[in-house]
């Protein structure tokens, strides 16, 4: 089987993506101090020599609050620059493109360093029922620094030599806290109106791009159905990207589904062997029937190179995340280009030997 769109190359914004194989931001647990590890370059340099045509680093977190797990990048400073320049040395050699994942958890707190429980920050004082979190009501004054030390972040990645970010709006994190009318009881201008909701986003969306100009790639990470009682619903979300397509300052749109805030949802987010293989497909048709520039399709078990090639041929993507597939056989876009689509070893979405560890 020929793979001809799989295979095509796609520009976004200033970066051309060799191919529309892409490995999507996701926590590995390889950083140590908030630092990229050696492990962890070793663990993305194996999907770029296996083909990759993105990789997307996990979520390097902006603020002191953002608290989620130990284990993670931290942006807030410029410790972490020597870190991920190395790793873009790295990816580069392979003609492969690198993003980052820009991440606030809000009231999504899994843990904390010394084993007491942090206190979390969110919009409102409103209960996480899988973290069993209540998080404080940031002030204006910090919903203020928040946003400016996502500019900061992306800033950060930047001069370390990436090729673009994304900022984590969706799966219940931060910024959908503040979107979510279940979730945002502010009275000031950061709740009550979908406008007011939204503006945390916008705002922050917007200095990033004033901060970092039209060279570097920006997009946003968004589940469009958080498939949860009190979630996000995609005409919410849908209404949401209306706007931020209006704004102008986003190069693409990584879809997905599920939210880590709620039972339902949760699921959704590293999906199991239950849920039937590429069943999101329709989430990125809609995004992309109101958006011009791409969309990724970010989740929902796209486990074989032939069912990317069926969802870009039908316009439903412009880019299909195969992370626990590359998990599984790092070779796999190789493999596929070379026509040795009988040796790919496929996920079966167990999900023992990658989200279990």
């Amino acid at each position: 089987m020929r793979f001809t769109h799989l295979f095509s190359p796609l520009q976004v914004g200033p970066v051309t993506i060799k191919n529309r194989i892409y490995s999507t931001g996701h926590m590995t647990m390889m950083p140590r101090d908030g630092k990229v590890t050696d492990d962890l370059i070793a663990y993305h340099e194996a999907r770029a020599r296996g083909g990759a045509g993105l990789i997307i680093v996990e979520g390097c977190r902006p603020h002191a609050s953002a608290v989620n797990m130990a284990e993670t990048i931290n942006a807030s400073n410029d410790d972490c620059i020597d870190g991920l320049s190395r790793l873009a040395k790295v990816i580069h050699r392979y003609g492969c493109t690198l993003f980052s994942q820009i991440t606030h958890s809000g009231r999504c707190v899994l843990g904390s360093s010394d084993g007491s429980l942090p206190v979390a920050y969110s919009a409102s004082e409103s209960h996480d029922d899988v973290h069993h979190v209540r998080p404080r009501a940031m002030s204006i004054a910090m919903v203020k620094e928040v946003i400016k030390s996502y500019v900061d972040a992306a800033e950060r990645i930047q001069r370390a030599g990436l090729d673009g970010a994304e900022v984590l709006a969706g799966y219940g994190m931060l910024p959908s806290q503040f979107l979510n009318p279940n979730t945002n009881h502010r009275t000031d201008e950061y709740g009550g109106s979908s406008e007011n909701r939204l503006r945390f986003l916008r705002e922050m969306l917007a200095g990033i791009r004033a901060r970092v100009g039209a060279g570097f790639a920006l997009g946003i990470r968004v589940t469009t159905d958080e498939k949860d009682f009190d979630g996000l619903t995609p005409e919410l979300v849908l209404d949401m990207l209306r706007v931020l397509e209006s704004d102008g300052v986003l190069d693409f749109y990584d879809v997905a589904a599920g939210t880590a805030a709620g039972p339902a949802g949760q699921s959704h987010v590293v999906p199991p062997m239950i849920l039937d293989t590429s069943y999101v497909p329709s989430t990125g048709a809609a995004v992309k029937s109101i958006v011009s520039k791409p969309v990724f399709l970010g989740g929902g078990r796209i486990n074989q190179p032939q069912m990317a090639e069926q969802i870009l041929g039908n316009g439903e993507a412009d880019m299909c995340g195969m992370t626990r597939a590359m998990i599984c056989d790092p070779k796999m876009p190789e493999k596929a280009e070379a026509g040795a689509v009988d040796d790919i070893r496929a996920c079966i979405g167990c999900n023992q030997a990658c989200i279990g560890h």
